[in-house]
């Protein structure tokens, strides 16, 4: 059974607040707790739920490990996937310097960027490279997930490098709409400026500013 989009990303939001919860030592969680943190209608929660089979529901709530299991296996989060880094300016350079990247599900194996120079001088553990390399680094290192911090004139460029080594999912924080012309990539575009513009329309509108 297809899992539309807007449900996946639900549950992927959900599966970090269960990562949150279970940290926390709490056992159960209810539709309406679970809708009040993640913004939504527990009637869209519990219709969510449905793609995931049986989710270990208690008199108090769904039981927080089970469902976090449930939504592992479903998306495939019990699996560890590669992923990159392109663009190693401070963003980038955070990013790979920042624990919180490395999780049991992601591992950061190479960082990619143009300047030589700075590749020379970076103190980084993870093995870095210049940008004419994506293709075979991609393709020898079976790296599926890429992050792209770069300029937006390069963006578009550096993407089919990384479709061309066979790379499967981008996330894209440069500051240009890339496209991939293969179907079977799939690529997230995150606009700061815009979620800002976005969060500022609504408060606007709620207090009647406009």
């Amino acid at each position: 059974m297809a899992i539309p989009r807007p449900t996946i990303s639900r549950l992927c939001k959900l599966y970090s607040l269960l990562e949150e919860m279970n940290e926390r030592g709490q056992l159960t969680l209810s539709s309406n707790d679970i809708g009040k943190r993640l913004g939504v209608g527990s009637h869209n929660i519990r219709k969510d739920l449905t793609y995931l089979g049986e989710t270990g529901t208690t008199g108090s709530g769904y039981d927080i490990k089970t469902l976090k299991e449930q939504i592992s296996r479903c998306l495939g989060f019990d699996r560890k996937r590669k992923a990159c880094i392109v663009g190693l300016d401070k963003t980038g350079t955070a990013i790979l310097s920042n624990d919180m990247f490395f999780s049991k599900n992601f591992d950061i194996v190479a960082g990619f960027d143009s300047n030589i120079n700075r590749l020379e001088t970076l103190k980084i553990d993870i093995p870095l490279y210049p940008t004419y390399d994506i293709p075979v680094v991609i393709r020898r290192e079976r790296i599926e997930l890429a992050l792209l911090t770069l300029s937006g004139e390069t963006a578009q460029i550096v993407t089919e490098k990384l479709i061309d080594g066979g790379i499967k999912g981008i996330v894209n924080f440069s500051p240009v709409v890339l496209s991939s012309s293969d179907s079977s990539v799939y690529i997230s575009n995150v606009d700061i400026i815009n979620e800002f513009r976005f969060l500022s329309a609504l408060f606007t509108l709620d207090r009647g500013e406009a």
